[in-house]
């Protein structure tokens, strides 16, 4: 019979879709013939996309059905799974298909036997229905990855069948696979777990290798896209990770062999970086960040393997000494940043780190327009507080000349600006890193401090061509340059708004480091010179920047770091007041009449309050009774707090983020970052702005010297709080490791207890046996005991017979002895006789 007459109707008239879908339908329903249903399926597949709704409304409930029943014949599950997956695309974005697509995708998935069918037959080794079955669950878990992810759970054998496409020697089959598989681990904890326990890193790590680490195509780029979706955020699958030695794998990640046409390996090979590299390396950065990510309980081990296993010094190395791409080295940057915070041994690593700086990049003339190169300023004093005598910029030796200098100077300079080549986004990240440097760790703020003294006038490094560098006189360099002869607008303004954020840093939150800053001078009294405070140098070049009509990060750059300072230091307050031209320029700042940025306003008012608040030296030049009538008939105190309220609520305060991120789209066309303020600033205004806001209102005499001696203990109080939260996070972080130790001790201690129930009831048995057999034996010697008196009866017996029978045998013996005699009297009487003659 031929099939596709039947399908004509009669007299060969035309049907319509919806009655040609009918049909075939109706025979794959209703056919008993394997090749009828074979020729409607593919048949129906052939107009699915022609009649695909007409196909989704009458047969998508059709083709699951004969997908479960003819599952076995290649040919229909072909054909069956390329119209399932024809069904559940869309053919565009309009809303209607994509609609329809998922009413498609819902009847599909409202049986999970469908999704168990299609996993069975990831059995079958034939290319296309292995390619076609991936597709298919591709389009799927596009639809909907909540309900197939649930399909596929329910399956026993579901995910083992999943993996094994991942030893695909067919690379199509694995890469479809590979992208199947991220689509499943994005959001599902429990996948993860299942997948994990699957040997899912030992795989994913050997087809990195196969690939060629990171000089490899984008399969390196999914398959460590894979390993981050099962680590991110799973406890239990990073305790697997780094149990089965996984971290000791990612320094393998960093290095690589690259050959030329030639087929030789050779070192210059190794600084080629693609696009496709570039990528690669920062998902494996990427990955480093997921294991030691903040405030998590795997955080600190993961940290500590990671140390041992010399991923630091890589770090470094990539982000300082290499020529990678500036996405890159950012990247490197942030993941270095998160492996030493908070992680003493780590932050101490760092500062012994030795590295050799590399050449900066090559930057257009397009890229570089707002990093000028540097320029001489005036200086307030012979010496001035610049640092190095044009060492900021100064020459610069190429990579094979360059000398070893420690890690973190290298990052100073690179966050100062020392390199115009390099983009906001590193210079961001590499401030990020020092302040994971410094967090928590009051030590290296104090060295970092005592680094800021300029270097003597006998330097023998003067003459050299690249000068030795510390991060304080780095500092110092980029702080200087607001002078009245030099047009301020014309530099780029995160030279000294980063420096300013460093510089805070090291101060902030410590006594010691502030004293130290305190105590640095500038000017030589033997050559007739007026020494000049560092604190009086930073205001100093405050007011050049705001007279010369800087840009505005760089005054909210110098306000931010002198309220750190002053905050809590009695002492800073003392020195900073001790010039009265510093008083009235914040009054000007913040007067109503004043022209500045709101901002700026803010900051100063914020600053001013705080030189209120902590002026407890019973020696100051200007005292809290000299500053309080002036903020309240100059300013007003509503105008003083509506001033910091605006700073609180401005976009950029309120834009600041945990870690100092410029996007790719802020840099280059001659457009300068959104970055105003320091995350750590925006979080220290928003503690303390409401106390400073109310303390210009308490008079100064109501304040005596115990009641200061109160307040400044609850300023050290706050402080101490601070301290004491940050020490309890980390010690919830060591209970929370203890507690996993706990957790596997006690999982141990059960299977001590459960071994020990089964010998305990091996022994039980034991001791039952060997009390059958006891009684068994009892019972024996009983029977051996009857049997020995029944044998001592016996031989009793026995002795008595055998006396009896020596008795009888006497007898016998005595009988016989009587018999031979009497047989003697018989002969001799018979001879008698004889002899008488008479016969017997």
């Amino acid at each position: 019979m031929d099939f596709f007459n039947a399908l004509r109707g009669q007299k060969g008239q035309h049907q319509t879709g919806s009655e040609t879908v009918d049909k075939l339908c109706d025979r794959i329903e209703h056919g008993t013939l394997l090749e009828d249903r074979r020729a409607s399926v593919m048949a129906l597949k052939s107009c699915a996309r022609e009649f695909k709704r007409d196909i989704g409304t009458r047969g998508v409930l059709v083709l699951c059905k004969v997908l479960r029943q003819d599952s076995m014949d290649i040919d229909i599950c072909k054909a069956v799974l390329e119209a399932l997956t024809v069904l559940c695309q869309a053919d565009s974005d309009r809303e209607e298909s994509q609609e329809f697509t998922l009413e498609m995708t819902t009847a599909v998935l409202e049986d999970a036997n469908n999704v168990a069918v299609l996993l069975d037959m990831l059995e079958e080794y034939d290319f296309y229905v292995r390619f076609h079955v991936v597709s298919l669950l591709s389009t799927l878990v596009l639809n909907n990855t909540t309900r197939l992810q649930e399909c596929i759970l329910t399956s026993p054998m579901g995910m083992s069948r999943l993996m094994a496409l991942l030893d695909d020697r067919r690379e199509i089959i694995r890469n479809e696979g590979l992208l199947l598989l991220i689509s499943l681990t994005e959001s599902n904890a429990d996948l993860q777990k299942i997948i994990a326990f699957e040997n899912a890193f030992e795989r994913l790590l050997a087809i990195i290798d196969e690939e060629g680490a990171i000089s490899g195509g984008i399969i390196v780029q999914d398959c460590l896209q894979l390993v981050q979706n099962l680590l991110r955020y799973n406890v239990s699958n990073q305790n697997y990770f780094r149990e089965t030695s996984c971290i000791q794998r990612i320094p393998a990640l960093f290095s690589e062999e690259m050959t030329d046409e030639s087929g030789k390996t050779g070192p210059s090979m190794k600084d080629v970086w693609s696009d496709q590299k570039g990528n690669n390396m920062i998902m494996v950065l990427e990955l480093i960040r997921v294991l030691v990510v903040p405030d998590h309980s795997n955080t600190v081990p993961n940290q500590k393997s990671m140390y041992q296993n010399g991923i630091l010094q890589l770090l470094a190395d990539l982000s300082l000494a290499s020529n990678a791409p500036q996405r890159v080295k950012a990247s490197a940057f942030y993941a270095l940043a998160e492996l030493i915070r908070l992680n003493k041994v780590n932050q101490d690593a760092l500062s012994k780190a030795i590295i050799i700086p590399a050449h900066p990049p090559f930057v257009s003339p397009e890229e570089s327009v707002l990093t000028p190169p540097s320029r001489s300023s005036a200086q307030f004093s012979r010496t001035s507080f610049q640092s190095g005598r044009g060492s900021a910029m100064g020459n610069r030796r190429s990579l094979e000349q360059r000398e070893r200098c420690p890690a973190i100077v290298e990052v100073v300079a690179i966050a100062v600006g020392k390199y115009p080549s390099c983009t906001y986004s590193v210079r961001a990240a590499a401030t990020c890193l020092f302040q994971s440097f410094v967090l928590e760790n009051p030590d290296t703020q104090i060295v970092l401090a005592t680094t800021l003294n300029p270097p003597p006038e006998d330097n023998p490094n003067i003459a050299s061509s690249e000068q030795p560098q510390s991060p304080g006189t780095l500092l110092l360099g980029a702080l200087q340059g607001w002078q009245e002869d030099i047009e301020p607008a014309a530099a780029d303004p995160y030279n000294s708004w980063f420096a300013t954020v460093l510089f805070s840093h090291i101060l902030q939150n410590n006594a010691r480091a502030k004293a130290i800053a305190l105590a640095i001078t500038f000017g030589d009294e033997e050559h007739g010179e007026d020494p000049v405070s560092l604190i009086h140098a930073i205001a100093a070049a405050l007011m050049v920047a705001v007279r010369g009509q800087a840009d505005v990060r760089v005054i909210l750059g110098y306000l931010a770091l002198l309220s750190v300072w002053c905050y809590d230091s009695p002492k800073s307050v003392k020195d900073f007041l001790s010039e009265g031209a510093h008083l009235q320029f914040l009054i000007e700042l913040i007067s109503p009449s004043s022209k500045e940025d709101p901002m700026v306003q803010g900051l100063a008012a914020f600053l001013l309050g705080i030189c209120y608040e902590f002026n407890w030296e019973p020696d100051a030049l200007i005292s809290r009774a000299t500053i309080q009538p002036i903020i309240l008939s100059r300013i007003g105190p509503d105008h003083f707090v509506a001033c910091i309220t605006r700073v609180r609520e401005s976009k950029p305060f309120n834009a600041a983020v945990p870690f100092m991120v410029v996007l790719p789209s802020e840099e280059g066309g001659g457009k300068l970052p959104s970055l105003y303020f320091d995350y750590s600033f925006v979080e220290f205004l928003k503690r303390t702005f409401e106390r400073t806001q109310k303390s210009i209102m308490i008079s100064p005499d109501s304040v005596a010297p115990q009641q200061g001696l109160s307040l400044k203990s609850n300023a050290e109080t706050e402080s101490q709080l601070a301290s004491l939260q940050s020490k309890m996070s980390s010690q919830n972080t060591e209970m929370a490791e203890l507690k996993a130790k706990l957790e596997e001790a006690q999982s141990a201690q059960t299977q001590q207890a459960r071994e020990r129930a089964e010998f305990e009831a091996a022994l039980a048995a034991l001791r039952e046996e060997n009390l059958v057999k006891q009684a068994q034996h009892e019972a024996l010697a009983k029977e051996h005991e009857a049997l020995l008196r029944e044998h001592e009866a016996l031989a009793r017996g026995h002795e008595a017979s055998v006396k009896g029978h020596e008795v009888l045998e006497k007898e016998h013996e005595d009988l016989l002895i009587c018999l031979a005699e009497q047989d003697e009297e018989l002969t001799s009487l018979k001879e008698y006789m004889r002899s008488l003659g008479i016969e017997s």
